[in-house]
């Protein structure tokens, strides 16, 4: 070791000072301090900057992250404007004005619930509507089926153009002129008819037929008055006139029943039970097909 200078002693500037004097120890013990100090007070200065810097862009990202928050607010709040009035305008349709869409789930569970009740509807529309069409195809086939099977008999046949050059006697006879319009005249006949007043229907319903009003109409009134005097042939030729000209008025049913009845009064039990089973199947809910079904065999 350097064997120290007498010349140094005291100095307190020295980086290892020596020869101090207890109160020149103090002084570089609080040097010491001060210095070590001084440095804690730099980093904590230079940490505090750091900080500070951070801190600004924090700021700066915070405003520009509130800028958006509040256009993101203004938005929701635009959208809850109008979901709101949607809400309300949608209530007013409703019969309990408490009821209303809480989320946007139940308002598409509700649309879709109420899509597939309509895609419901139009399959059962669908399916009546073909229903409907192979009811009138079969009354078609039914007519067709009359036509072939008792029209073309020699005994109907000749009958039948008995019937017919009856019929045009009585319709010439029947053309005079009235002074009653074909709907007045129509509407005492269903009078006339529902009194069981059958003589003075017959000639105002051939004088509509030579008319053409409404005949199919009246070749059913016809067919139902020789029905109900149990003239069989005759009531099958007007119910077969009635079905040929239009095939799907509302008194088919009965049409149908009284021509099965006739065809069983005649003896032809194959085309009687034929009319039972058809007004079963196309009418299945008239008060026709329950009387139907019970002769079905």
């Amino acid at each position: 070791m350097a064997e120290r200078s007498m010349f140094g002693a005291g100095d307190l500037e020295s980086q290892t000072p020596y020869g101090l004097t207890s109160a020149e120890k103090v002084i570089v013990k609080n040097k010491k301090i001060l210095s070590k100090n001084e440095k804690k007070i730099k980093k904590a200065d230079s940490l505090i900057q750091d900080l500070n810097e951070r801190i600004d862009g924090l700021e700066s990202l915070f405003e520009g992250e509130g800028s958006k928050l509040n256009k993101i607010n203004l938005e929701l709040k635009k959208h809850k404007n109008e979901f709101q009035s949607l809400k309300e305008k949608s209530t007013l349709d409703l019969e309990n004005n408490s009821l209303y869409f809480k989320t946007n789930d139940e308002n598409i569970k509700k649309f879709t619930d109420e899509l597939y009740s309509v895609e419901l509807k139009i399959d059962k529309n669908t399916q009546n509507i073909k229903t409907l069409k192979k009811s009138f195809d079969k009354i078609v086939l039914l007519v067709n089926e009359i036509n072939a099977k008792y029209v073309t008999k020699k005994e109907f046949n000749k009958l039948i153009a008995i019937l017919d050059k009856r019929e045009n006697k009585k319709v010439k006879k029947a053309a005079t002129k009235s002074k009653k319009s074909p709907k007045q005249l129509m509407k005492e006949v269903r009078i006339l008819f529902k009194k069981d007043h059958f003589t003075k229907a017959i000639p105002i319903l051939e004088q509509l037929i030579a008319k053409r009003h409404r005949p199919a109409e009246c070749n059913y009134y016809l067919g139902e008055i020789n029905y109900y005097r149990k003239d069989y042939k005759s009531a099958l030729h007007y119910f077969k006139t009635s079905m040929t000209l239009y095939d799907k008025a509302k008194y088919l049913p009965k049409l149908l029943l009284h021509s099965a009845i006739a065809f069983e009064k005649l003896g032809d039990t194959e085309n009687s039970q034929n009319f039972y089973n058809t007004i079963v199947d196309i009418y299945p809910d008239s008060n026709e097909a329950k009387e139907a079904s019970k002769k079905i065999k």
